[in-house]
């Protein structure tokens, strides 16, 4: 809550804010009018119960942004450049739509590969024929590098081309609603010409794998990780963005088969510029940062879809896993005492901090190598997760969408395809087995000279299928009888 203090003929408006730093600093915003200040109050509280605890703008800089982009639009340049309308294109529609990490990401597509080669391009003279050649001559461009990244010395691949043309199709589809292209005429990047991007098959382990992999691991935090993405079909975000409120682990809930993992949010590392270029949009908490001139920050944020909010039920044994974890980590905190960073989350570090998810990678190609398993991405659990409840649950694309949180059923079905590949050898052994070993036996003959009906042979094929244990056991039961 903001509060109002009289300072002679003048108001201050006092409230507090963490700094990039995570310090509760506080702050005096001086009016010349009680009327002034009570506006002033009002909006901090309404700023800082969307936004958290952060340096609350002035009103017409929070507004700033937008009205200078509506100006733009009123005013329509049909000479204007590709590169001058995608800056309005980005601080009208990019701001509104799209979230930090996706802000960031477009935005560098855009000043890497669109901006240097096309920037300079009239709109109104953009063709599909021009579009569809530029996509081609992306392919022996050379990718620009990540910040802190060495270069790869690849060119642009054909995904990368996908998602910028995506860009180039979503601001001349603006570009038309806005009037800067002729309203009768078609987007020209609708029917662009894009590189094929080649489908590859992501490496999963088998079951007997993951199960030696979990057994074999020494290390806590990588465990659970671990059992978190396959028993939930978690990302490695939702994992490390899991605090413990959201996970229902009491007794009751353990023995009523009711435990539970509530995702609705994810530690992501974004780029601080464009957090604060969206207003601090979809963050939920901003972590301090460990170095003083860090371009990016560590947030907990809002799922990047809807039905990425989603309830995940627990086995019990994973919920009992998690009752211990949680013990262990408490007597840790006690133990540390005020060097026990506390932010409630479920996957810490020693110190209580987060745990980017390159680290989990780390920790899981360590046990790939030091196990000689094959080399897999954590992610591939997620996926073998969403592969073994197809399979448990005989095909229920519905249930397990609701586990995974795909927006789309047909990323689920597409792992079932997998599935049903892997499987239809096994068709042509039971048709074997089934039909074809029986071709030649005169059925018919048997079947009339010892009275049995089509039922009777075929429970007497099942039980000539029953391994010899089965067998034995089966007579023992009957013999008890």
């Amino acid at each position: 809550m903001a509060t109002i203090k009289q300072r002679k003929s003048s108001f201050s408006v006092i409230y507090w804010y963490l700094n990039d730093t995570g310090e509760r600093k506080q702050k005096w915003d001086t009016l010349e009018t009680r009327k002034e200040a009570k506006q002033r109050k009002a909006f901090i509280e309404y700023y800082q119960e969307k936004y958290g605890y952060v340096l609350v703008p002035l009103e017409e800089q929070f507004a700033h942004q937008i009205e200078n982009s509506k100006k733009d639009l009123e005013v329509v340049d049909k000479d204007i450049t590709l590169r001058d309308f995608l800056k309005i294109f980005v601080n009208l529609y990019g701001t509104s739509k799209w979230s930090p990490s996706t802000y960031s990401s477009k935005v560098s597509s855009i000043e890497n590969y669109i901006n240097p080669i096309i920037g300079d391009w009239k709109l109104n003279d953009i063709t599909t024929k021009s579009l569809s050649k530029y996509y081609n001559d992306l392919l022996s461009v050379p990718e620009v590098p990540r910040s802190n990244r060495k270069a790869t010395g690849r060119c642009v691949q054909p995904a990368n081309i996908k998602k910028i043309h995506d860009i180039i199709r979503c601001a001349l589809n603006q570009a038309i609603r806005w009037e800067y292209i002729d309203t009768n005429k078609r987007n020209p990047a609708s029917l662009a010409t894009l590189p094929k991007v080649p489908k590859v098959r992501r490496k999963v382990w088998s079951i007997q794998t993951f199960r030696e992999a979990i057994k074999a691991t020494e290390d806590d935090l990588l465990s659970i990780c671990m059992h978190l993405a396959f028993s939930c079909s978690m990302r490695i975000g939702e994992i490390t963005g899991l605090t413990w409120e959201d996970v229902i682990i009491d007794e009751e809930s353990i023995a009523t088969n009711n435990a539970k993992v509530i995702i609705n949010k994810e530690l992501s590392r974004i780029n601080a510029e464009a957090m604060q270029k969206l207003k601090e949009k979809d963050i939920i908490k901003i972590f301090p940062t460990q170095k003083p001139h860090c371009t990016t920050r560590l947030v907990l944020k809002t799922p990047k879809t809807e039905t990425s909010n989603r309830t995940v039920w627990l086995p019990k044994t994973v919920a009992e896993l998690l009752v211990q974890y949680k013990k262990d980590q408490q007597e840790l905190k006690e133990f540390l005492g005020s060097a026990y960073n506390d932010y409630n989350l479920v996957i810490a570090l020693e110190n209580g901090n987060p745990v980017e998810s390159r680290i989990v990678r780390d920790r899981f190609q360590k046990l790939c190598e030091e196990n000689n398993y094959e080399t897999v991405v954590f992610h591939s659990l997620r996926h073998l997760s969403t592969g073994y409840k197809l399979k448990m649950t005989n095909g229920d694309v519905k249930s397990v969408q609701g586990d995974t949180g795909h927006a789309e059923a047909e990323m689920v079905t597409d792992v079932y395809s997998e599935i049903i590949d892997e499987d239809r050898r096994f068709n042509a052994q039971k048709m074997d087995r089934e039909f074809y070993s029986t071709l030649n036996d005169n059925t018919d003959t048997h079947q009339q000279s010892t009275g049995l009906t089509d039922s009777d042979m075929a429970l007497l094929e099942l039980l000539k299928s029953l391994s010899p244990e089965m067998k034995e056991q089966l007579l023992k039961q009957t013999l008890q009888k």
